[in-house]
């Protein structure tokens, strides 16, 4: 939530109605230019406000003060506020890269002080301390690059030291963790101006005494954890002082504690020092800063020493140190100088800041390396004969360091400088190569439709068709060598009406064998992908190999990979033969051909033809067969003699079993013969007469239609077939369906058991009656096909039998 009121200040910028954090006595808010009468053209800005009211509430409620109407009273409240305009206009006097930078000046109000400075993110305080923020949680996990940042924020505070010392020749005083800021560059910056004590002139010494009232607010006088001792002792004034206070700060840095721990008494003081060098004298300097990396215990020891000239003469003796000569730190160096070095200088270290990137935080790499480089690209491609070299290194850094943020603020902050008017044609012209090698990061990071039509056409554009010579082989192949990230990024249409003319093109007017087979392959990889249809294959690609000449092996060979592909596209035969397979032919007898390169051909073409054929016989097949069917139609039938179909004899043989039909008797005594069995006598003397057994009654029931039945067969029987019995004079019988069964004429006599006739009117007596015996082995004929079912209990179907004239040999009654 942002709010404004009626300031100057609050008329030009917006700013949260909460604190980011403090700085006391200072609540820093996050704020932005509202229009163009802004001093400042950063997108935020930092807003430091100072609430008297709430100040003058706690000086009366510790006691401070007793009333805000007495001379007294009001003199310490006047101190307070001098106290903090010393501190804003000395930012504003003091002007260096590690000094805070003020936007605008200290607004004095009624209820407040209100001041504008560059952006920052927190105070050291806040990072190593126990108020871990978010937004600052990358500064602490900054150990896994050897504590870089760290590392990096000490050579910074040397630096600001440096300045004050030896060019504004006075004394800091106030070097604690919470008045040294961080910028959005990831820079740490002196805050702490409010005690800055000027030398006197000619001197490096001089005396300071301090007041010390622990019912004061802490801001009003030096911070006794991070004071000399003799300063406080001995009220000794010199450049010295901090780097005492230097060395504290360096063990708060590594330990996150505080080495002294006063209660704004200079008898705590006192009282904490002598604790410190007891523990020196029974642990000493390896046991108390255990945790400060060795190659800068040896200089703690000497920044903290308590005698004034054993300590370091100057602060660049310990920039001097083995500490400080980190490759990674003299990067960060160099590029907080980058813009006083040369072109040449430039390019060198950007070629070896490629290699370092994995090193750093991210984080860093965001805040600090992204906005510098940014900047030298642009101002790379405004600079008439700039070096390419040197614009392709910048380029290829940007975008690794790129390809760790997200998607959005890829395209918010990186985007608009590649694509920039005044920008691309020149990367695209100087820093092709590395436009291809980053070219899956700028997919990743860019939104489709932007990448497609605004870097990757051009790109492609460019290399395929622009480019021309010796020096355009290696970056046309390079690009071809990245197809499928193309393929990805484009549709269907696309890459048949554009990238595919590309490569034809390409394809026909090079000269460079490897581009050829590149070439090549990236026809293939378009079928395997499904963008290349029928049309396209036949029509337009392989015309493509008509014209070729080459018939260097690798090309060939390349060649007949692709070929192998083209009968799964198409099974037109007239493609086939007529294109396809001359060129397979023609390709196969070049006599560069090793053996089995010119068998891999044969094989090929023999598949094909292989295929062609069989296709071929088939359509053949399929014509001939509906011709002859026509043609037997219209003539063969009106002029040619039906031919009579044979007759299988088994199957006729089968056809002729009959039975008599069972028609009612009248009721006989007991052993009559029946006139069938007379008749049968007569025609067959070897047969016996059927002597009933038992006559049912008859009954008054009307006589039910004629059944010729069979009982007693059993399942098996019905499953196995009979074989036929042979006769001389007269067809083959079957299995008599009724009671009476025949024996074959001229066969031995044999015992027979009279058959059991029923009465044809109780059906229900007869199939329930006793099962016939099977036949005697030899005197069965064919029954009915195993394949008929039949009621259980019966072996053939239940029909009516007409009766045969009395003469007929294969009748029986």
């Amino acid at each position: 939530m942002f709010w404004s009121s009626k300031s100057s200040i609050s008329s030009n910028y917006s700013y949260s109605s909460s604190p980011t954090f403090s700085a006391e006595p200072w609540s820093v808010h996050t704020g932005r230019p509202k229009n163009n009468a802004a001093k400042s053209s950063a997108s935020r800005v930092s807003v430091f406000i100072f609430d008297k009211k709430q100040f003058e509430s706690t000086l009366l409620s510790t006691g401070a003060i007793r009333s805000k109407t007495s001379a007294k009273d009001k003199k310490i409240i006047q101190s307070a506020y001098e106290s903090l305009k010393t501190q804003v206009n000395n930012l504003m006097k003091l002007k260096h890269p590690n000094v805070l930078t003020i936007i605008e000046p200290l607004e004095e109000h009624s209820k407040n002080f209100i001041f504008v400075s560059e952006y920052v993110s927190g105070c050291v305080d806040s990072i190593f301390g126990c108020e871990l923020t978010q937004e600052l949680d990358f500064m602490r996990n900054a150990a896994d690059a050897d504590k870089i940042v760290t590392k990096r924020g000490i050579l910074q505070i040397c630096q600001a030291l440096d300045f004050l010392h030896n060019r504004a020749s006075c004394v800091l005083l106030d070097l604690q963790p919470r008045s040294i800021l961080i910028n959005g560059d990831s820079d740490w910056q002196i805050f702490g101006l409010g005690h800055v004590s000027k030398l006197p002139q000619g001197t490096n010494t001089g005396e300071y005494y301090a007041n010390f009232d622990a019912q004061l607010p802490a801001f009003l006088h030096v911070p006794l954890n991070y004071s000399a001792p003799e300063l406080i002792l001995e009220n000794t004034l010199s450049p010295k002082n901090d780097y005492f206070s230097l060395g504290l700060l360096i063990y708060f840095l590594y330990t996150s504690k505080h080495l002294f721990n006063c209660q704004d008494y200079a008898e705590d003081y006192r009282r904490e020092y002598k604790k410190y060098e007891n523990q020196l004298m029974r642990l000493t300097i390896d046991g108390i800063f255990s945790k400060v990396p060795d190659t800068l215990r040896y200089s703690l020891s000497k920044l903290m020493n308590r005698d004034i000239f054993s300590r370091f003469d100057d602060i660049n003796e310990l920039l001097e140190t083995e500490f400080f000569q980190d490759p990674l730190l003299k990067t960060l160096t160099f590029l907080d100088d980058m813009p006083t070095k040369s072109d040449q200088e430039i390019s060198v270290f950007l070629k070896g800041l490629s290699e370092l990137l994995s090193q750093f935080p991210s984080a860093l790499l965001q805040r600090k390396f992204m906005p510098i480089l940014l900047n030298l690209l642009d101002r790379m491609c405004s600079t008439k004969g700039s070096v390419s070299e040197s614009l392709g290194s910048c380029l290829d850094v940007i975008i690794k360091i790129g390809s760790g943020v997200s998607q959005l603020t890829f395209h918010e902050a990186i985007y608009p400088h590649l694509i920039a008017k005044a920008n691309f044609p020149i990367l695209l012209a100087s820093a092709t190569d590395y436009f291809i090698e980053n070219l899956q990061i700028l997919k990743d990071k860019t939104k489709p439709e932007p990448f497609a039509e605004e870097i990757l056409k051009p790109l492609c554009t460019y290399t395929l068709s622009t480019l021309n010579g010796e020096s355009a082989v290696n970056t046309q192949e390079a690009l071809i060598s990245k197809l499928k990230i193309c393929l990805d990024a484009l549709d269907y249409s696309t890459v048949k009406q554009f990238l595919f003319p590309l490569l034809s093109q390409l394809f026909m007017k090079t000269t460079s064998s490897s581009i050829k087979s590149s070439c090549i392959k990236s026809f293939e990889l378009l079928i395997d992908e499904k963008l290349a249809d029928k049309f396209t294959c036949t029509e337009n690609m392989l015309p493509l190999f008509k014209s070729m000449k080459t018939r260097d092996p690798r090309i060939l060979m390349t060649c007949l990979g692709l070929f192998r592909k083209f009968p799964t596209l198409t099974d037109d035969e007239n493609v086939l033969v007529a294109e396809l397979l001359p060129l397979l032919w023609d390709f196969s007898l070049a006599m560069s051909l090793r053996p089995s390169q010119y068998a891999e051909f044969t094989d090929v073409i023999n598949k094909i033809s292989s295929k062609v054929q069989k296709s071929h016989m088939e359509k053949v097949k399929a014509s001939n067969g509906l011709r002859t069917a026509a043609e037997e139609a219209s003539f063969a039938n009106v002029i040619e003699k039906p031919v009579k179909k044979k007759e299988d004899l088994e199957t006729l043989t089968a056809h002729s079993i009959s039975a008599t039909v069972m028609q009612p008797k009248p009721p006989t005594r007991a052993r009559n013969v029946s006139r069938e069995d007379k008749s049968l006598r007569a025609e067959n003397p070897t047969v016996r007469p059927v002597v009933d057994k038992f006559v049912a009654p008859r009954t008054s029931e009307p006589v039910s239609k004629p059944l010729v039945l069979m009982k007693g067969v059993s399942q098996k029987n019905q499953a196995e077939p009979l074989k036929p019995t042979k006769r001389t004079n007269q067809n083959s019988l079957g299995s008599r369906p009724s009671a009476i069964r025949s024996l074959p004429a001229g066969g031995p006599k044999t015992t027979r058991k009279p058959a059991i006739v029923h009465s044809d009117d109780d059906f229900d007596e007869f199939v329930s009656s006793t099962p016939t015996p099977p036949p005697a082995p030899g005197n069965t004929t064919p029954s009915a096909s195993p394949s008929m079912s039949f009621p259980p209990g019966f072996s053939m179907a239940i029909q009516p039998q007409a009766r045969k004239p009395a003469n007929s040999n294969s009748s029986l009654l």
